[in-house]
C-alpha cells in the first residue's frame, strides 16, 4: 500500500516538473513574443505615418445630406474616407472573403494560405496563386515593395509590423479606403460613389461583390467598362466564397454602373456618377478648408431642391433673351437670420463655355444701377431727412465744368416729390440730388461699412453717379447689404456650413447671431426703408402697377439697370429671406433692345415665393403683416416700428402736416424729433410752390403759382460750366438754356454786360453760344440779382 501511495506521489511530482517547464517555456515564448511585439511598437514606421496622414477628398453635402461634390485629395486622387462603422456589413464580408478568409485570426501573414499557394505554383510550373493577405496588401500600399522574393519578404515583415501598431478593425479600415481601383480611383468608398452614384453606406452585396472584383483586373473588371466580364468575375467570386448571390442580381448591378450619369448643368454623359453640382458654390466652400484640415465630409447650407428650382427658372428666363445677348446670369439666396446661404448658381450653366459659364457671377462685379439707392435713402433717414421731406425731380445740373444731368428711366421729371415715392418708384434726379447734400466720401464710408470691399478698393474715384451705380460692385455685397434692411440694420456674413459629424474645427462659417455684428443703419432707418420697398402704391410713379413685385406674402424689391443695359439686377427679401439676381453677359457686350430690370425681378418673386413655402413648414407663421403699407400698428417685414415714430397725416404734395387747406392727404410714420410744420403751400390764397419749381409748374400748366422769396438764383448752368459748340452748326443755330427762379417780373438777362432780354413766364431765356468765357447776370426790378461764369469751346 505504502508503496502504491509512493508510486503515485513520483508520478505526480514528475507531472508538475513537466507542466512547470511547459508554463516556463510558455511564459518565455509569450514574453519573447511580447518584447518582439513591444520592440515593433516602439520602432519608427515613418511610412505609415504618412499613409495614415494623407489626403482625402472633401464630400460636400447639401443641408438635407444629398451630396453635392466630392472634391479631390490635394494629389489628385479620386479618394474618400469613410469609417467602418458607415460600411455596410454586408460589403466588409464580401471583400473579407474575398481576399483573405482568416484575416481575423493570423498576426499578418497565413502560413496556410502561403503553404497552399506555394504547391499550386509548384505544380503549374508558374505563379498562379499569391498569398498575400488584407495586412500585406496594405503594407504594400504604405511602403511598396519591388518585385520577387525580397519584395515579399519585406511585404511580410511590414505587415508583421502593421499588426503590431494597430488593430485588426484600423487595418481593415484603412485597407477599404485605399484599395486602388484604377481610373484615378483609390478606395471603396470613392469606387461606390463613382459607379453607384450613392454613398457606400448604401452599398448591397451584389454591388459590392461587383467591385470586389476590379482591382484584380481593372482594364477588364470595372463594370463601366466592361459590364460582362464584371458580372462573371463577380459571379465566380460568389461561388467560391458562398456568398450566394444570383448571376441576374450580379449582371443588374453591372448595367447599372455602366449607364451613364448625365450632370446636374450639362447634358453631357459619362460613366463617372461622382456628382458634380453647384460648382460655384462648392469651390466656396472647399475654399474654407486650409491645406491639411482633416475633413472629410461637411454637411453645407445649400438647399438643392432650391437650387435647382432656381437655376431652372433662370434657364428658363435666359432662352427668351438669346437674341438680346443676355446669355447668362447669378443667383445668391441667403437666410436673413443666419446669413446661410441657400441658393449659389455663380452661372447659368458651368460647362457652357461659349458663354463663359465658370466665372463666378456671385463674386464678380458690374455696375448695379439703382440697386445703391436703397442704402443711399437709409443713410440720409440717419441724417436730417425723412420720408416725408420733398425733393426735387427736375432738370439739374451737378457738378461744375464735368456737368453731370441724370434723368429717370422714362425720361420724365415730376417736379417736387416724397422722399418716399421717389425711393420707390426709383426716380435718378432725386438720388443725386441726395448724395450731392450728403457728400461722396461719407456714401463711400457708408458701403464700405456694409460690407461693399469693392467700394473700398476704388474709394476716392467717385462721383455724384455713385447714386445711380456707375461703380461696379458684385451680386454677392448687394444681396448681404440689402439683408441688412429685415435685420433691422445689422450686416451679415455669409454662412456655409451647416455642420456635420467629421466637420473641421476652425472653419468660418459666418455670423449666426445677429448681435454680433455692429448695426450700421439705426432700425428705423431699416424698418422704413423696408416699408417704403414693400409699399407697392409708392412706386407706381415709376413702375406702375408691377404685377411681378405684387406677392402674396410681405415682400420689398429693388432692381436695377445699368448703362446700355448689358447688367440687369433685382434684389428682393421677405422676413426671412433675401434673393439676389444679376442677368446679362460676362463679356460685356452691349445688350440687344431694352432688357428690363423686370425679368430677374421675376426669378426673385419666384424663389421668394418657393423658399417661403419650404420656410412656412419648419418656421411656422411668420406673423407678418399684408403687404401695401405698414399695418396699425407700424408691423412691417423689418419688424414692429421703433418707439421714436408715429403715424401722422400729412399733405400728399409738400410732405408737411396736413392743413387746413390740403386737398391731397397720405399717413407716415415719422420720428418725434424730426417733425415738419404745417403745409405752406397750401394756403386760403391758392397753391404755392416754391421757386425752384417755376420752369417746371410753367412748361406742365399746372395749377398754382410759384411763391417769389425775392431771392433769385440762377439753376442752369452752374457756374464752371464748360460747353462745346458744334462746328458744324452755325452760332446763330446753337443755344445755351438760361433757367432761373425766385425772381419777380421784369427780371433781365445780360451777357457779359450786355442786355439779352428778359425771362419768359416759365423763368428761361436762351442764349447764343458764342465762344470764350462769359459771365451771365439775371436781375428784377425789385433788386434782386444772381451771376454765374461759363465758358465756351
Amino acid at each position: 500500500m505504502s508503496k502504491t501511495k509512493t508510486g503515485f506521489s513520483s508520478l505526480f511530482k514528475k507531472r508538475d516538473r513537466k507542466s512547470v517547464k511547459a508554463i516556463r517555456i510558455f511564459g518565455a515564448l509569450a514574453v519573447l513574443v511580447l518584447s518582439f511585439y513591444s520592440i515593433l511598437l516602439l520602432l519608427p514606421y515613418p511610412e505609415l505615418k504618412a499613409f495614415q496622414s494623407r489626403s482625402y477628398g472633401l464630400v460636400i453635402n447639401d443641408r438635407n445630406g444629398a451630396a453635392l461634390r466630392v472634391i479631390p485629395a490635394a494629389d489628385g486622387v479620386k479618394r474618400e474616407w469613410a469609417y467602418l462603422e458607415e460600411i455596410p456589413q454586408g460589403a466588409i464580408k464580401v471583400f473579407v472573403r474575398a481576399e483573405d478568409r482568416r484575416f481575423y485570426f493570423h498576426p499578418g501573414i497565413d502560413p496556410v494560405s502561403i503553404i497552399r499557394s506555394a504547391m499550386k505554383n509548384v505544380q503549374a510550373g508558374r505563379v498562379v496563386s499569391g498569398a498575400s493577405t488584407i495586412t500585406m496588401q496594405l503594407a504594400r500600399l504604405v511602403r511598396p515593395h519591388s518585385q520577387g522574393i525580397k519584395g515579399k519578404i519585406a511585404e511580410a515583415w511590414d505587415a508583421i509590423r502593421l499588426e503590431a501598431k494597430l488593430s485588426k478593425k484600423e487595418i481593415l479600415e484603412l485597407w477599404l479606403n485605399g484599395i486602388p481601383f484604377g481610373s484615378n480611383i483609390e478606395g471603396l468608398p470613392a469606387m461606390t460613389r463613382s459607379r453607384f452614384g450613392h454613398p457606400v453606406a448604401a452599398l448591397d452585396d451584389s454591388r459590392a461583390c461587383l467591385l470586389a472584383v476590379v482591382p484584380r483586373r481593372p482594364g477588364l473588371y470595372d463594370p463601366a467598362i466592361n459590364p460582362e466580364a464584371a458580372a462573371f468575375a463577380a459571379f465566380a467570386l460568389s461561388q467560391n466564397c458562398n456568398l450566394g448571390l444570383s448571376e441576374s442580381s450580379l449582371m443588374h448591378a453591372a448595367a447599372e454602373a455602366a449607364i451613364g450619369s448625365v450632370s446636374d448643368q450639362a447634358n453631357q454623359t459619362n460613366s463617372d456618377k461622382t456628382p458634380f453640382r453647384a460648382v460655384h458654390f462648392t469651390d466656396r466652400v472647399a475654399g474654407l478648408f486650409p491645406p491639411g484640415t482633416a475633413a472629410y465630409s461637411v454637411t453645407s447650407t445649400l438647399d438643392f431642391n432650391l437650387q435647382r428650382y432656381a437655376e431652372e427658372q433662370l434657364l428658363s428666363e435666359l432662352a427668351s433673351l438669346q437674341n438680346n445677348r443676355v446669355s447668362n446670369g447669378a443667383i445668391l439666396a441667403i437666410e436673413n437670420e443666419t446669413g446661410a446661404v441657400r441658393v449659389y448658381a455663380g452661372s447659368a450653366s458651368w460647362f457652357d463655355d461659349a458663354a463663359s459659364g465658370k466665372i463666378d457671377g456671385v463674386k464678380s462685379r458690374a455696375q448695379p444701377g439703382s440697386c445703391l439707392k436703397p442704402f443711399l435713402y437709409a443713410m440720409a433717414l440717419d441724417s436730417d431727412f425723412s420720408p416725408a421731406v420733398i425733393l426735387p425731380d427736375l432738370p439739374t445740373v451737378f457738378g461744375s465744368a464735368e456737368a453731370y444731368v441724370p434723368a429717370n428711366f422714362n425720361q420724365r421729371f415730376n417736379g417736387p416729390v416724397r422722399f418716399r415715392l421717389a425711393l420707390a418708384s426709383s426716380l435718378n434726379v432725386p438720388a443725386v440730388y441726395l448724395l450731392e447734400r450728403l457728400g461722396v466720401s461719407a456714401f463711400e464710408d457708408y458701403l464700405i461699412n456694409l460690407g461693399f470691399d469693392s467700394i473700398a478698393e476704388t474709394r476716392g474715384s467717385h462721383g455724384t453717379g455713385l447714386a445711380l451705380g456707375n461703380v461696379e460692385v458684385s451680386l454677392e455685397e448687394l444681396v448681404k447689404g440689402f439683408s441688412s434692411f429685415p435685420r433691422g440694420g445689422v450686416p451679415v456674413e455669409l454662412k456655409w456650413i451647416e455642420g456635420g459629424e467629421h466637420s473641421p474645427v476652425g472653419v468660418n462659417q459666418g455670423t449666426a447671431n445677429p448681435k454680433a455684428a455692429k448695426p450700421i443703419m439705426s432700425a428705423y432707418a431699416a424698418w422704413a426703408i423696408a416699408d417704403i420697398l414693400s409699399d407697392r402704391s409708392s412706386r407706381f410713379i415709376g413702375f406702375g402697377p408691377a404685377p411681378t413685385l405684387a406677392t402674396p406674402f410681405a415682400s420689398m424689391f429693388k432692381t436695377g439697370t445699368a448703362n446700355q443695359y448689358q447688367h440687369i439686377w433685382a434684389l428682393g427679401a421677405t422676413k426671412r429671406f433675401t434673393v439676389g439676381v444679376w442677368m446679362g453677359n460676362f463679356s460685356g457686350e452691349t445688350v440687344v433692345g431694352k432688357t428690363g430690370s423686370s425679368i430677374p425681378a421675376r426669378i426673385v418673386s419666384h424663389i421668394l415665393a418657393a423658399m417661403e413655402q419650404t420656410g412656412a413648414n419648419s418656421a411656422g407663421n411668420s406673423g407678418e403683416a399684408p403687404l401695401g403699407s405698414v399695418s396699425s400698428s407700424g408691423e412691417n417685414l423689418s419688424g414692429t416700428a421703433p418707439g421714436s415714430v408715429a403715424e401722422v397725416r400729412i399733405c400728399a404734395l409738400s410732405g408737411m402736416l396736413a392743413g387746413p387747406y390740403c386737398t391731397g392727404l397720405a399717413q407716415e410714420w415719422l420720428e418725434r424729433n424730426k417733425m415738419p410744420g404745417v403745409c405752406t403751400w397750401h394756403t386760403a390764397s391758392g397753391l404755392f410752390y416754391p421757386p425752384e419749381y417755376q420752369s417746371w409748374l410753367a412748361e406742365r400748366f399746372r395749377a398754382g403759382r410759384v411763391r417769389q422769396n425775392g431771392n433769385g438764383s440762377i439753376r442752369m448752368p452752374v457756374s464752371g460750366s464748360v460747353f462745346y459748340a458744334d462746328p458744324a452748326l452755325p452760332v446763330d443755330a446753337q443755344a445755351l438754356r438760361i433757367e432761373a427762379a425766385g425772381f419777380g417780373s421784369g427780371a433781365f438777362v445780360y451777357l457779359d454786360g450786355a442786355l439779352q432780354g428778359s425771362l419768359n413766364f416759365a423763368g428761361v431765356h436762351a442764349l447764343p453760344l458764342y465762344k470764350g468765357k462769359h459771365t451771365v447776370i439775371v436781375e428784377d426790378e425789385n433788386g434782386a440779382a444772381a451771376s454765374v461764369d461759363f465758358e465756351v469751346r
